[in-house]
């Protein structure tokens, strides 16, 4: 029962991730998240001083998103760590929503800007990076 709850948070979690962040002001950013993915919760607690970034995190399912902000706070890109009993859904999920480039990078197209989606592995978790071409 349990990993099936984890399944299905999972697919809503990354349906909602296909949401174009970069661009968006902080503000929007914290709103949308907060409609869109619930389950991930705004962390004001994270002080970053060599870069301007919002935090969220899902504890459920082990996961944590930064949003790298410009000095206008805009989003300029995204930065989505996790756990790797995530990594098969999350890399299926990349391949039915995104165009596959080569085994870990993927991209797509919106409002005429090209966006590339890098999936790097590290020692005890991934993370799936989305910036502009």
């Amino acid at each position: 029962m349990r990993l099936l709850l984890l399944n299905i948070i999972l697919a809503f979690s990354f349906h909602a991730a296909a949401q174009n962040y970069i661009g968006m002001h902080k503000d929007e950013i914290v709103k949308v998240m907060q409609k869109q993915r619930p389950e991930f919760k705004y962390d004001k607690n994270a002080i970053n001083r060599s870069y301007n970034v919002i935090k969220f995190v899902d504890k459920i399912s082990e996961q944590t998103m930064l949003f790298f902000l410009s000095e206008k706070n805009i989003c300029t890109y995204v930065r989505w760590m996790s756990d790797y009993s995530n990594l098969t859904d999350i890399i299926g999920e990349l391949d039915r929503t995104y165009k596959k480039k080569d085994e870990k990078t993927w991209q797509y197209s919106d409002k005429n800007q090209e966006y590339v989606i890098r999936l790097e592995e590290g020692e005890w978790f991934f993370t799936v990076s989305i910036r502009k071409k």
